[in-house]
């Protein structure tokens, strides 16, 4: 999974401000040649200052990761959850007419029942927003590059028609 931008960009501006940090305190050490202070444990809290945000980098990636992984699990639940509903209609629909077919008569009107039946189901998987797309970003912008390249050219063939229209009228 990518990582945030903008959480790498503070990443990398705290982690270059912690090595600045101990660099600095390591030349003020040098400089200053026993002052009495002890520059040790300063530098140590840069380091562990540092060590903490790219741990807390890793978390960050770890849960982005997990969060992504959930996500397909219940993306996945929801097919299989689709594919278990039409694979039980499917059965009553055998069942059913297995059961019409003593009565050719009651045959008919089991057909206009079955596509009444199967214009609901459609109607109501049209409005289910978890339906059966595998890869929802490549697939929207190869879709909306197609609608854009359509109507372009339905624009230009409707501008073509107009245009010889007016010189049939001229």
């Amino acid at each position: 999974m990518p990582q945030d931008p903008l959480m790498e960009t503070h990443v990398k501006k705290a982690l270059n401000a912690t090595r600045s940090l101990h660099k600095r305190l390591r030349e003020l050490e040098e400089a200053t040649h026993n002052d009495g202070i002890n520059w040790k444990p300063l530098k140590k809290l840069a380091a562990d200052a540092n060590k903490d945000i790219q741990a807390m980098r890793r978390h960050a990636s770890d849960e982005a990761v997990r969060a992504d992984v959930r996500e397909n699990i219940l993306r996945e639940a929801v097919r299989d959850d689709l594919i278990d509903r039409e694979a039980n209609a499917a059965r009553v629909l055998d069942k059913q007419r297995t059961a019409l077919e003593a009565n050719a008569s009651e045959l008919a009107a089991f057909e206009r029942a079955r596509m009444a039946a199967m214009a609901v189901e459609n109607a109501i998987a049209a409005l289910c927003p978890h339906g059966n797309k595998q890869c929802v970003g490549v697939a929207v912008l190869a879709e909306a590059t197609a609608t854009a390249a359509a109507a372009a050219a339905a624009a230009a063939a409707a501008a073509a028609a107009s245009c010889t229209e007016s010189g049939d009228r001229a």
